[in-house]
C-alpha cells in the first residue's frame, strides 16, 4: 500500500477483528504509521448491564469502558504493536466513521465478519464501512494475518480500477506478491443463447472477441510494468460471483477493487449485493475510493 500516516482499526473482539488488528499492526509497521484502535460499546449494552447490576448507566458505562480498554490494550500488545486506544459508547457505524475523520485515517481496517452470527457480520457493519467510509477500507477475513502473497485486483478498465491496479502494484512491491489482474465478463454468446445461428455464437467470433478483450486487458495492465502482474479473463454471468469464484480457485489472500467503476462493478458495493460479495469472498478485501470522493487525506 502507498505510504499511510494514520490507520484506524475497529475491534469488536470477534475472531475476525483480532485478525484485522494483527494486519493493522503489520501494515502500520510498513509505513511507520500511527495506529488507532477503537472499540465501540453499543448504548443498549450499557443500559442492559446497568439493569442487571441494579446500577446507574454512568457506573455501567465506566465499568464496561475500563474492561474494554484493558482487553484492547492486551490484544494490541499480543499483536506486537503499539496503538492509541479509544473506547466509546454509541452506534458502531457512526462512531467508527466519526473516528475516521477525527484521526484523519487514510486506511480503515476491520474484520470482514463481526461478533454477530457469521453470515450476518459482513452483511451489516462491514458492508456499511465500505459504502460509507471516505477512505480505503481493508476487511480482514478470519485467520487472515499472514502476508498477501497472492492478490486478485478487479479490472473493468475504468479509472477506479486503474487506482486498484496501482494499489496492487504497491502491495507487490512490499510483499513480493503475485498479482492477478482479473476481468470478469459475461460472454455475448451466452446472453444470446436463445437465438440460433447468430454470428456471435460462431467459434471464430468467440475467438476474435476473447483475443481483443485479452489485448485490451494486457494493454491496461502493461501501464504498470516492473511488477509481477498478469491479466486474466474470467467468463461468468455475475461479476460478484465471478470475483469470488476466481479468488477461491487461486486461493487468493487479498482482493482489491475500486468502489466505483464503469461496468456492473459499481453495483457490487451497494446494498445486498455488497453483503453477498463479502460473504462469498474467501479472503480479505481492500476497497479503493475514487479520486474525486470525499477523502480525509489525499491519496498520492
Amino acid at each position: 500500500m502507498n505510504r499511510l500516516s494514520n490507520i484506524l482499526v475497529a475491534v469488536d473482539f470477534s475472531d475476525c477483528s483480532k485478525a484485522a488488528l494483527a494486519q493493522a499492526v503489520r501494515i502500520a509497521g510498513w509505513n511507520g504509521a500511527a495506529l488507532h484502535a477503537l472499540h465501540v460499546i453499543e448504548t443498549q449494552a450499557v443500559s442492559d448491564v446497568a439493569l442487571a447490576m441494579e446500577a446507574t448507566d454512568f457506573d455501567a458505562n465506566n465499568l464496561l469502558t475500563r474492561q474494554a480498554q484493558a482487553k484492547l490494550t492486551a490484544w494490541v500488545s499480543e499483536a506486537g504493536g503499539q496503538a492509541h486506544i479509544n473506547v466509546v459508547v454509541g452506534t458502531p457505524i457512526h462512531e467508527v466513521l466519526t473516528q475516521v475523520r477525527t484521526v484523519s485515517a487514510d486506511l480503515l481496517v476491520a474484520g470482514a465478519r463481526g461478533s454477530t452470527a457469521p453470515m450476518l457480520g459482513a452483511g451489516t457493519i462491514a458492508a456499511k464501512f465500505v459504502r460509507k467510509a471516505p477512505t480505503k477500507v481493508l476487511l480482514v477475513s478470519e485467520g487472515g494475518t499472514a502476508s498477501f502473497r497472492k492478490v486478485v485486483v478487479c479490472v473493468d478498465f475504468s479509472r477506479a480500477s486503474g487506482l486498484a491496479v496501482e494499489q496492487a502494484a504497491r502491495v507487490a512491491n512490499l510483499e513480493g506478491s503475485e498479482i492477478h489482474c482479473l476481468h470478469v465478463f459475461d460472454p455475448p454468446w451466452r446472453r444470446l443463447h436463445y437465438r440460433t445461428a447468430t454470428p456471435e455464437g460462431t467459434p471464430d467470433f468467440q475467438k476474435q472477441y476473447t483475443a481483443a478483450l485479452q489485448g485490451r486487458l494486457e494493454e491496461f495492465v502493461g501501464q504498470h510494468e516492473g511488477f509481477n502482474l498478469r491479466g486474466v479473463l474470467f467468463p461468468w454471468s455475475s461479476y460478484g460471483q465471478g470475483i469470488a469464484q476466481y479468488a477461491q480457485e487461486v486461493r487468493a489472500d487479498l482482493v482489491i477493487l475500486g468502489t466505483r467503476g464503469q461496468t456492473t462493478l459499481r453495483y457490487l458495493l451497494l446494498g445486498s449485493t455488497a453483503e453477498r460479495l463479502l460473504r462469498e469472498l474467501p479472503c480479505s478485501v481492500l476497497t479503493i475510493p475514487p479520486p474525486n470522493a470525499e477523502t480525509v487525506l489525499p491519496i498520492p
